[in-house]
């Protein structure tokens, strides 16, 4: 069995799920300024490089709407924290294995930097990061930022050898067209990886009162997300998104991310503490734009509800975690 990053405590070890379409490796779980470069299919224009306010955030003015995270300094750099947070967790910045990546595609690249590190890591290869939001800050000569919408019809004239998407829960709409158009527009033998979060926030032994705020948030969450239409539990599927789309060798790699220090396992302890971290920044930037437009709640209702979130964060017997997931698969 490969092993990457952290090993789980004995509570957490999970198998990974077998290939859902032929003879496959098994893999165990375990923890572990310049000026952006714009391609002809994203000019300049105002829509890209306005912004709109919302509750006191800025949002993306391109397809406004259509992505439900700020872009706002505040929001960018608490994505930095968990781009670090993700390799902490996975200890590599890709798992298929790769034979050649000439051509890469990194779909939601937000500030890029998982563009920027894959690119340094692989001179030989040419990164294109994709994203709505203009948020880029430099690009180093084998990487190429544009801004589009990855969920209308791709305009690539090429193909790539490996498609990547990190933490997009929540991004799409049709995830089974995201999977289709990554097949098509993939070389024979190329490779699609997502590395994601899968909601609900889940409890390991019942721990977690079902009228405490933390309970009531990712049951919330879920319902905000369904009423959207961008569902927040898409992850865990992406092996059968694959497998529908014609992708074989599937490989899916499951992770936890604990929230808090509880676990008995010391790595799991340390990871806990930087998930916390990680979710009390963010639990409110999360909930503004699904509770507010959605739901009909105030912005106040959501600041006062989520600092009784955040408290239940902290709160040591509560034993919560995130499902996480690497999931790979290769066009034939």
């Amino acid at each position: 069995m490969a092993q990457h990053g952290f090993q789980y405590d004995e509570d957490f070890l999970l198998e990974a799920d077998s290939d859902m379409s032929g003879d496959n490796t098994d893999v165990d779980s375990a923890l572990g300024d310049g000026m952006s470069i714009f391609s002809s299919t994203a000019s300049l224009r105002s829509s890209l490089i306005n912004h709109r306010d919302e509750n006191g955030r800025k949002y993306h003015a391109f397809k406004d709407g259509k992505y439900l995270l700020p872009t706002d300094d505040e929001e960018l750099e608490r994505q930095e924290y968990q781009y670090a947070l993700c390799l902490y967790t996975f200890g590599a910045l890709s798992f298929a294995p790769l034979t050649k990546a000439n051509r890469v595609l990194d779909v939601g690249c937000g500030p890029g930097h998982w563009v920027i590190d894959f690119a340094d890591c692989h001179p030989e290869s040419h990164v294109i990061g994709v994203d709505l939001s203009p948020v880029q800050r430099y690009a180093p000569s084998n990487v190429a930022f544009e801004i589009d919408d990855m969920e209308e019809q791709w305009t690539f004239s090429f193909k790539f050898d490996y498609i990547h998407a990190m933490m997009m829960t929540g991004a799409f709409r049709d995830w089974g067209n995201f999977y289709k158009q990554a097949y098509e527009f993939l070389n024979t033998d190329g490779w699609v990886e997502i590395q994601d979060i899968d909601f609900p926030l889940r409890c390991a032994d019942g721990s977690l009162p079902a009228d405490s705020a933390l309970q009531k948030w990712t049951d919330i969450m879920m319902e905000a997300s369904e009423k959207a239409g961008f569902l927040l539990n898409t992850c865990g599927r992406a092996a059968e998104f694959m497998k529908e789309a014609g992708f074989v060798d599937i490989v899916r790699v499951p992770y936890k991310w604990p929230i808090g220090r509880w676990p008995k396992n010391e790595k799991m302890k340390e990871l806990g503490g930087l998930v916390r971290e990680n979710f009390i920044g963010g639990v409110e930037t999360m909930s503004l734009a699904l509770f507010t437009r959605f739901l009909g709640w105030s912005l106040d209702e959501v600041k006062t509800f989520t600092e009784q979130v955040r408290y239940d964060m902290c709160h040591s017997s509560y034993h919560t975690y995130f499902d996480m997931y690497v999931t790979y698969g290769r066009k034939p």
